[in-house]
């Protein structure tokens, strides 16, 4: 055991002095095409990342010369490597999976859409069964005289318009393509404002329709509101299947249309 170690140090010596070694290289190769330090450096660490991440041996000098081509012509306009291709790791795992990562996540004009009449939906039933929920369980609800909030009007009125509500809010926080990247253009003050401007005027949609007359906002009984929100979350359901409309209530969501 005692002459084995020795030997392990020495193997484990010559592998350290082999890696300096191929290091040294691949630094002199790139420092002979005259780019700039941090992209010397975005270059070096890429080759440590592709012999990392897995990428065959034969596709490395095809990458790293590929990107350095690009780097060179980004450095006449100002370009950084971070800019064009991010981090060495995001970019090797980009390369690996395109498809996976050049996945973008702003919505067209066709999806914000979508999601606003899925909004609907959702309100509509939330609002529908609510009432209906309350008005069974406490039947003295029914018997005010001013309908309000709880009439079949007003509850349309304010699921459509927090649907359409959704659109705008949705239309104004796209991000905007940038260097190739999907990117938030917007400061954030102003997507605070925009969405804070969204629950206001859903807010007062939602006041001025309480204040609707009983002769055109009827209120339905228990049973009725109930099975309007089963019907309007069913429809719900089929709405996003067919239509691939995937996330949760007002979140972040992935759609498309077939």
């Amino acid at each position: 055991m005692s002459e084995n170690q020795p030997r392990n140090a020495q193997a484990g010596q010559r592998q350290k002095e082999h890696l300096k070694e191929d290091r040294r290289e691949a630094g002199n190769a790139i420092s002979k095409h005259n780019l700039t330090k941090k992209n010397e450096e975005f270059v070096f660490q890429l080759n440590k990342q592709l012999e990392r991440q897995g990428v065959a041996k034969e596709k490395r000098p095809e990458i790293i010369q590929d990107t350095i081509t690009q780097l060179k012509e980004g450095q006449k306009t100002g370009k950084t490597a971070k800019a064009l291709f991010g981090t060495p790791t995001e970019y090797v795992k980009n390369l690996k999976d395109p498809k996976k990562n050049n996945q973008p996540n702003h919505m067209s004009k066709q999806s914000i859409k979508l999601l606003a009449l899925d909004n609907m939906l959702i309100f509509f039933s939330i609002f529908t069964f609510m009432f209906g929920l309350m008005f069974w369980i406490s039947p003295a609800a029914m018997k005010m005289t001013h309908y309000g909030s709880s009439g079949l009007l007003a509850i349309v009125l304010v699921s459509v318009s927090g649907g359409l509500l959704y659109g705008y809010v949705a239309s104004q926080l796209q991000p905007v393509k940038k260097n190739g990247k999907w990117v938030q253009a917007k400061p954030v003050w102003f997507r605070i404002l925009t969405v804070a401007f969204g629950l206001v005027v859903w807010l007062a949609v939602y006041m001025a329709s309480s204040l609707l007359p009983n002769v055109i906002n009827p209120r339905l009984n228990a049973w009725a509101y109930i099975i309007l929100g089963v019907i309007a979350f069913a429809g719900d359901i089929i709405f996003r299947r067919k239509y691939h409309i995937t996330g949760a209530f007002y979140g972040n969501r992935n759609n498309r249309r077939k």
